[in-house]
């Protein structure tokens, strides 16, 4: 216990989970109060062989975060999504510092630095290549208060995806990459009272929101390395095949091929993300009202994007016919019907532990809806470790 330190992963415990107040099977170490409670709970532990190392410890020194992470963006060998989910809950969290940090500095005016950008950019693109459901099921989180930055990330994350399952290049993934996860850095310069406004927005209003783009295209082409491909990302994500987007109002080809991509990621998400003036939807009513609105999204990327995720995307919140609710989580192969991890039983009380149900051996079990984030009181935060 004494050589226990913030970053590691904790697998096993010198007694059996269910005698502990722990939910969860496994215990990534985040902050001292953690391995404070490890301590009471047990006289010693085991950890994942090397300790992962996360964000608090690799910043020895003074050092970016990510700097000591470059490696990962070179490991592409294939993981499970267990081994995965833990590598994508850094990179999840590194990338929230540096879009914190970009956000930081542009509203201080100062010039905006976007290697970190790039670095977990690379990342994430390797994180997808070892298993592309992990990264995919930090999406799932959707915290209201936090929804510039969360969603930022869920875009991006979204878009490499996306462009890595119709194949794209790595270098245009990457440049692609890099500008959905800045795409919306001008609403910094849009008043907080409009960001917030819980109501309809007047013309006046609106008008100023639109700008965003614009704000945003300035401050990354005048303060930043960015490239012209990542820019036209970040003023053109708004724009509709239909010519009915801003703020130019491109029409089809017009709009680069990859803002066309990142458009779907980014109206996904913000269907199902809560928001000031509204909760988010479920992925079932997301998919079906971009599917109805002919003429705004490209319609083969579209459908190519449904069809990655699947009638039932990873960390998605289900309700089987039983009362039950659950988490679809990943196997080996794409199956017609999913597997959940039942977390609430028919009253919607916890269950402990949880259980893992294959839907494809148990036909008289049936999904009945698909939930948004967060209903019933669950995130998939609470289960992003040890759901086996």
């Amino acid at each position: 216990m004494s050589e226990l330190r913030t970053g590691m992963f904790v697998e096993a415990l010198d007694k059996p989970w269910l005698e502990t107040d722990y939910l969860l099977e496994g215990v990534q170490v985040e902050t001292e109060d953690d391995i404070e409670r490890l301590r009471r709970t047990a006289k010693y532990v085991f950890v994942t062989a090397g300790g992962d190392i996360g964000p608090e410890e690799s910043d020895a020194g003074g050092q970016h975060p990510v700097s000591e992470s470059k490696a990962l963006a070179s490991d592409r060998e294939p993981r499970s999504f267990k081994d995965e989910l833990r590598q994508a809950r850094i990179i999840h969290g590194e990338t929230k510092v540096v879009v914190d940090e970009v956000h930081d500095n542009i509203r201080a005016g100062k010039k905006v630095d976007t290697d970190g950008a790039r670095e977990v950019v690379a990342q994430m693109m390797a994180s997808v290549a070892r298993h592309p459901d992990a990264l995919v099921w930090f999406t799932n989180l959707k915290n209201r208060d936090q929804y510039t930055a969360e969603h930022s990330m869920n875009v991006c994350t979204l878009a490499i995806a996306l462009a890595t399952y119709v194949g794209e290049s790595e270098q245009s993934v990457h440049e692609m990459g890099v500008g959905a996860l800045l795409h919306d850095v001008g609403k910094i310069k849009v008043p907080i009272s409009i960001l917030n406004k819980p109501g309809k927005l007047t013309d006046q209003e609106l008008a100023e929101m639109r700008r965003h783009p614009e704000y945003g295209y300035e401050i990354l082409k005048n303060g930043s390395n960015l490239s012209p491909e990542s820019l036209e990302i970040v003023i053109a994500h708004h724009e509709r095949m239909d010519g009915g987007g801003y703020p130019r109002k491109l029409v089809g080809d017009q709009i680069s091929y990859y803002s066309q991509l990142v458009a779907i990621a980014d109206v996904y998400d913000a269907i199902t993300s809560d928001r000031v003036y509204q909760d988010g939807r479920s992925p079932a009513d997301a998919m079906k009202i971009m599917r109805d609105a002919t003429g705004h999204l490209n319609p083969e990327l579209l459908g190519r994007f449904i069809e990655s995720l699947g009638a039932y995307p990873i960390g998605s919140l289900v309700e089987l016919n039983t009362g039950e609710v659950g988490f679809v989580v990943p196997t080996a192969e794409r199956q017609e019907r999913p597997t959940v991890l039942i977390v609430l039983d028919h009253r919607k009380r916890r269950y402990f532990p949880q259980r893992v149900r294959d839907l494809n051996r148990f036909p008289k079990f049936k999904i009945i809806k698909l939930l948004a984030g967060g209903a019933y009181g669950v995130s998939v935060d609470d289960y992003a470790e040890g759901w086996e």
